[in-house]
């Protein structure tokens, strides 16, 4: 019996999260083209990594990400621009915090409201990191 050795993984550097909820936005969202003649809402809630920490431990602006400008950025995206489905909006949404806010991680629900009878919500959740 031979046994193959796997190396100890390293220990990941300390990530702290912050958070929004509940950001509405809206967009022109659908397959079918009388689902892409208005706007629609869409509900994002997202959980953002922060490989910098000084903000926390110094109580500093510094190294902060700024929630009202991420906020900002991804209404106005949406609201520009048109998707298909709601899996090409997520990872559109997540490119975007990792690419322009220079995020390591990022967790991102995006939830249409009353696009299903009977349900309250229908949507998508992703992960992704920098490589």
């Amino acid at each position: 019996m031979s046994f193959e050795f796997i190396p100890r993984r390293q220990k990941a550097p300390p990530l702290d999260i912050i958070f929004i909820k509940g950001l509405k936005c809206e967009t022109t969202l659908g397959v079918y083209d009388w689902e892409r003649v208005s706007l629609r809402p869409v509900l994002l809630d997202l959980e953002i990594g922060s490989a910098s920490n000084e903000s926390f431990e110094h109580d500093s602006a510094k190294g902060l990400m700024n929630y009202d400008s991420i906020s900002k950025r991804l209404t106005a995206a949406l609201t520009t621009l048109h998707y298909k489905t709601v899996e090409r909006l997520a990872e559109h949404v997540a490119q975007i915090v990792l690419d322009e806010f220079h995020a390591p991680y990022v967790k991102l629900t995006v939830g249409k409201p009353a696009a299903v009878k009977n349900a309250a919500m229908v949507g998508v959740t992703i992960e992704r990191r920098v490589p």
